[in-house]
């Protein structure tokens, strides 16, 4: 598939170019994930990546909450944490949790401090496995260490932009049941 060099765009008239012909099929879960995402971009209100994730979650019945955060980003993941939370029991790992070494990697520390603790994005998602969350969202962990996160994520993983925070005051979320 090209589909970033494709001008014509047919599929939103409803012709399937893909290989994918029949088979596909939406049930259970997933049915009810792709219902919900399709309204969220349906509707004409317009909504914030955060307002989204919460109704989302809200809609699927999730209640437990995971924020795996980069520690330069404490302030912004206070911010979701103190939303989220009126919503939902939130659980916050920050990315030098368990105090991991550098030198323990074989990563040679700039300046040669004694101590330099590396992100640790396995080490947060084991901790937000087993606290059982619904669903993990990912606040500005660096290329790489949000690849390993979601992929030892057994809840499902999302980014937040953090963008959308610097412009975010406390605001409340409009819950459409």
């Amino acid at each position: 598939m090209q589909c970033a060099l494709c001008r014509n765009k047919e599929c939103l008239v409803g012709k399937n170019c893909s290989v994918i012909k029949s088979g596909l099929e939406y049930k259970g879960d997933t049915l009810k994930s792709i219902q919900i995402s399709a309204w969220l971009e349906s509707d004409p209100v317009s909504r914030t990546k955060l307002e989204e994730i919460a109704i989302y979650s809200k809609r699927l019945g999730y209640r437990k909450i995971g924020i795996a955060f980069c520690i330069k980003y404490e302030r912004e993941a206070r911010l979701v944490y103190d939303i989220l939370s009126r919503y939902f029991e939130v659980f916050s790992v920050c990315c030098k949790v368990c105090s991991l070494d550098k030198e323990s990697l074989g990563i040679k520390k700039p300046g040669n401090p004694e101590f330099e603790a590396a992100c640790n994005p396995i080490g947060q998602v084991l901790l937000l496995n087993n606290d059982g969350t619904d669903l993990n969202i990912m606040l500005g962990l660096k290329t790489g260490y949000d690849i390993l996160f979601a992929k030892y994520s057994e809840a499902p993983a999302i980014t937040l932009p953090l963008l959308e925070l610097s412009s975010m005051g406390d605001s409340e979320i409009d819950f459409i049941d």
